[in-house]
């Protein structure tokens, strides 16, 4: 029994990344048509790293886009860089976040700020409309 349910939480974890990873992939260029260059927190770079679509740099000087839970040693300028939350905490908080995904009691989050996202000149494809807060 105990490892049947270690296997389980296992391929849970396993398969939690792999679907976040696939979420970034499907999201993010259907929203920002040009070259996306990335600047993440450590944890989200490790998941980021695996894929072949989206490009991680290392300075946020470089980054059209943050992804993240927590971005508050940044420089002036890249405060004013869109940012993507990966915490609800970090998607109410801060005035440039325009959308976030999240895991809340074991459910996938995914949410966009319709007054952000209309300020950076953003468009959601219909798919993702529903998820305008």
């Amino acid at each position: 029994m105990k490892l049947l349910i270690l296997f389980f939480i296992f391929t849970k974890l396993l398969f939690a990344n792999n679907y976040e990873l696939k979420l970034y992939e499907q999201i993010l260029p259907s929203i920002f048509k040009d070259e996306i260059l990335i600047y993440t927190d450590s944890k989200s770079k490790e998941l980021l790293e695996q894929s072949k679509i989206l490009q991680i740099v290392d300075s946020c000087n470089e980054a059209n886009l943050l992804i993240g839970k927590s971005f508050e040693e940044l420089d002036e300028l890249c405060k004013q860089t869109p940012y993507f939350a990966t915490s609800y905490k970090s998607y109410k908080t801060n005035k440039k976040s325009f959308g976030a995904f999240y895991w809340r009691k074991g459910r996938p989050q995914l949410k966009f700020k319709k007054e952000v996202i209309e300020e950076l000149n953003l468009t959601l494809p219909d798919n993702l409309k529903k998820y305008v807060k």
